[in-house]
């Protein structure tokens, strides 16, 4: 039996509703029709005499139309003022109001529509109607209301990356031709799909591309056009829009219909036109910026009767908006700006397990420049219920697996693989381990070992250190109870990776992370290496730690960078001695030379 709605479960709450409207002096009529449906909408009018909703100085009266949601009163109604038009703070087509930020925390489930309309009116009808650059900069209650958000399909976006595309001055035209564009779309996609700006050509010939690699994702390729207006399209209608476009072309000299060769897609759908609209809009409270459209014309085959009646597929005309999806390096940096500098970085990660691997990942994402990763190893089906990609990878080199990945989803990154077994022997024509060291550490902005071997660790931490490298390594301890994150920042860190070695042994100061020293260590049936136990949810503790140590480095103390740390060796236990679950408990420390220390502290 279906659920019935709220105003049915609950009578009561509905009738207390009303009553309060008609409390606040207006009379609510229930839309009779959307009620069968299930669906509460209430309309009423407030009067210029109406005092109770604190509104004062009303030229006319306020027609307001609320529809509630399936889950009230945990969220709000939505109100439209159908015969109020503010500049602010209202859907220029829908009409609705935006009484409140748009996130849910801000309504408050014991309100009712009367007592929310009487807090939130007044201020809605004052602040809509302020259009004042210095004011609305000055508002931190403020936020941008761009005038693309109104129109846009967000079924059917389209990544672009308007780099170039910047207003230089003010445009005097109310249109002009930018340029042309390669569009890309999916595999058997239909009319109505995402695409991709592949491809930017301006009218002075100047090119622009979107990462190769997502040719790959979309292997359909459309000629579009770009366009530069004046305004936004008068028209909320795409086919409207279309048209009113065409008109203004022709009337300003412009004779292109912006039409291409049509593209067949799936199941008999065409695409006709794609036209990329540029326009002036909000982008920060008061500060006009330039906002893009795509303007999008096809075919879909679809059935009809016939003289007969009987059904038949006939081609028919759809126009839709399509949202920007910017690909934009401004656009990322917008979220994390304290990683401006990492793409101008290079780091050298070895040791691609379920450490390496992740931090590989991670650093990848926040746009380091250039990964130099090495390790000697494939992809095993096991290890994946803690490796960062699954079994499809299987088999892979996990330097090419991790490539592959990178440039597929964070093309930003450029990636370097390096297979080689460090301290391996090496065969007849295959590169010395100088050599390859050559290849991993020439000019590289810091050295990420995850290798979980003190002999690798050691003979790393001297490479690094003969360079004049910063050097980071991490381990996590059997049974992922623990770990250990540790740095040295050539001229600022006092030890070395040898002094810490002294200083756990001693177990004054710093300690040794716990392990489970009875089951942390397991030998798969085939393998003829141990390896530890432990999940991919603890491990990334470690992991986390050990990016934010590499991203503060690499940030280098730069104004706007990352905050710098203050450590250069962290610990955490996971586990208690006896294998009980802890709070991950971090101990810091500075890594100082040790008087044992044979690098360090010579006689």
């Amino acid at each position: 039996m279906p659920t019935p709605p709220w105003f049915e479960a609950e009578p009561d709450r509905l009738e207390r509703e009303l009553q309060a409207l008609t409390a606040h002096d207006v009379t609510p009529l229930v839309d009779e029709s959307a009620r069968s449906q299930g669906i509460l909408k209430v309309s009423f009018t407030i009067d210029r005499s109406n005092t109770a909703f604190g509104l004062t100085g009303l030229n006319d009266s306020i027609q307001l139309e609320a529809t509630y949601p399936d889950s009230y009163p945990y969220f709000r109604p939505e109100v439209f003022a159908l015969n109020v038009t503010l500049p602010r703070h209202q859907n220029p087509i829908g009409k609705n109001l935006c009484l409140l930020p748009r996130s849910a925390d801000h309504w408050e489930p014991r309100w009712k529509l009367a007592t929310y309309l009487a807090s939130q009116l007044p201020k809605v009808l004052h602040k809509g109607s302020i259009q004042d650059p210095e004011l609305l900069a000055a508002d931190r209650d403020e936020q941008a209301e761009p005038s693309s958000e109104y129109f846009t399909n967000s079924h059917a976006p389209v990544l672009f990356d308007d780099t170039g595309f910047d207003l230089p001055s003010p445009l005097d035209a109310p249109i002009m031709v930018l340029g042309r564009m390669h569009v890309g779309l999916p595999k058997k996609a239909g009319l109505l799909t995402r695409m991709a700006v592949l491809e930017t050509i301006d009218e002075q010939g100047q090119e622009h591309h979107l990462p190769a690699v997502l040719k790959e994702v979309f292997p359909n390729s459309f000629s579009g056009h770009l366009v530069r207006l004046n305004q936004a399209p008068p028209f909320t209608n795409a086919e409207d829009g279309l048209r009113w476009l065409l008109e203004l072309a022709k009337t300003h000299g412009i004779a292109s219909t912006f039409q291409s060769r049509p593209l067949v897609l799936s199941q008999g759908a065409v695409l006709k036109r794609v036209i990329g609209l540029q326009f002036p809009e909000e982008v920060a409270p008061g500060q006009i910026g330039m906002g893009w459209l795509f303007l999008v014309e096809g075919t879909i085959k679809e059935k009809v009767p016939d003289h007969r009646g009987k059904l038949v597929e006939v081609p028919q005309l759809h126009y839709f908006y399509g949202k920007v999806s910017r690909v934009n390096p401004k656009d990322f940096l917008l979220r994390v700006p304290a990683i401006h500098a990492l793409h101008q970085r290079s780091v050298a990660v070895v040791g691609l397990g379920a450490l390496g691997a992740p931090m590989t990942l991670e650093l990848a994402r926040n746009q380091v420049g250039e990964l130099r990763i090495l390790d000697y190893d494939r992809v095993e089906p096991g290890p994946t219920v803690r490796w960062p990609l699954g079994i499809t990878t299987a088999g892979q080199l996990k330097t090419e697996a991790l490539q592959e990945f990178i440039a597929a989803h964070y093309p930003a990154t450029h990636v370097v693989p390096i297979y080689h077994k460090v301290g391996g022997l090496r065969g007849e024509g295959m590169a010395s381990e100088q050599e390859v060291m050559n290849t991993l550490l020439n000019n590289v902005s810091l050295l990420v070992d995850a290798s979980a071997d003190k002999g690798i660790s050691h003979f790393l931490s001297e490479m690094a250190k003969a360079r004049g490298i910063p050097f980071i390594s991490i381990y996590a301890t059997p049974g992922a109870w623990g770990g250990m994150i540790m740095r040295v920042v050539p001229g600022q860190t006092s030890g070395c990776w040898m002094c810490l070695q002294y200083h756990m042994d001693a177990g004054s100061v710093i300690p040794v992370p716990l392990g489970d020293e009875t089951s942390g260590s397991v030998q798969a049936p085939g393998c003829g290496d141990m390896t530890f136990t432990g999940a991919s949810f603890d491990l990334q503790n470690v992991v986390l730690a050990a990016v934010r140590l590499a991203v503060s480095t690499l940030s280098g103390g730069a104004a706007g960078g990352y905050a710098t740390t203050p450590w250069d060796v962290g610990v955490v236990q996971l586990m208690d001695k006896d294998g009980n679950l802890t709070a991950p408990v971090w101990q810091t420390f500075p890594l100082d030379v040790h008087e044992s220390c044979p690098y360090c502290h010579r006689e």
